[in-house]
């Protein structure tokens, strides 16, 4: 055995937040971080330094807030083989969309620098996904539009986008969004995330977009679901307020410099009889421009 001493240098980033400190463990089925099977040795609260026991194989000892992010706002220090002790220091560096992830001092490998890349990315574009879904959070549907004539197909272009729902839909205003549209049953939110936000982003699928943005929201019970040349996921929502609860329908689109995001809102008793109306909607949605 032999001793892995960390220091966690004391600093205003992240002061409150105590961090967790997990080593690369194969037998282990505690917790995956980067694909990778750790199991927990400690905590570090702001300037603490703590000793841990551990054996003389090789392995990564991953720093991070949190389970939910621990994808993205985490740091690792690749242990050599041996029977040597080995002495550690780090601290948060402020950066929101790495959720201040804590680093390593004097750990500037390639693979280091590309697994903090890509942590940045991540947390951004979750960032963004964040946005997304918060916006529509507590929205209430318009009960203002009641029409005793069929409703007819009408097309609404705008920004960059273009759906067919009906002659029941007006275009609204909803900050954050790219354009929104609503009736009296149904809400229709779009909104557009470039490519030039995140460096890398156009590399995501649609299903690796959809995933961020249940995991960004904690959507848990949410499944991405692919049908018809769609790719959507559902969840429902409880106003406090009306306590009406509401079931979003969210379709995600890719087209040559970013990702869409549609989502089509109504009251819960209402989406069973309105979800086969939504798909032929959100299959006429094309891009222009």
């Amino acid at each position: 055995m032999r001793n892995l001493t960390i220091r966690r240098t004391k600093t205003f980033v992240a002061c409150l937040a105590k961090l967790k400190v997990y080593i690369e463990d194969p037998a282990s089925t505690e917790l995956t971080i980067n694909n990778i099977p750790c199991r927990k040795i400690g905590e570090l609260k702001n300037g603490e330094e703590k000793t841990f026991q551990i054996d003389e194989s090789e392995a990564k000892v991953f720093v991070i807030a949190d389970k939910m992010s621990k994808n993205f706002c985490n740091d690792y220090y690749q242990l050599p083989y041996g029977q040597e002790n080995i002495f550690l220091s780090g601290k948060p560096k402020y950066n929101p969309a790495s959720g201040n992830a804590f680093r390593f001092d004097n750990n500037n490998s390639p693979d280091i620098a590309a697994n903090r890349k890509k942590g940045t990315q991540k947390g951004l574009i979750i960032l963004i996904a964040a946005i997304i879904v918060g916006a529509v959070i507590g929205y209430t549907i318009s009960s203002g539009l009641f029409s005793s004539k069929t409703p007819q197909p009408k097309t609404f272009s705008s920004d960059g986008i273009s759906i067919t729902l009906t002659d029941e839909f007006r275009k609204s205003n909803l900050g954050n969004f790219t354009v929104t549209f609503d009736s009296k049953d149904v809400a229709v939110f779009a909104l557009e995330e470039s490519f030039s936000l995140v460096e890398g982003f156009e590399e995501y699928t649609l299903e690796q977009y959809a995933d961020l943005v249940i995991e960004a929201n904690g959507l848990d019970s949410s499944e991405i679901k692919t049908s018809d040349g769609l790719t959507y996921f559902e969840y429902e929502f409880t106003n406090t307020q009306t306590k009406e609860t509401y079931r979003y329908f969210s379709f995600v689109y890719k087209t040559n410099d970013a990702f869409w995001m549609v989502q089509f809102a109504t009251i819960d008793e209402n989406a069973e009889e309105y979800f086969a109306q939504i798909t032929q909607w959100a299959k006429s949605v094309e891009f222009v421009g």
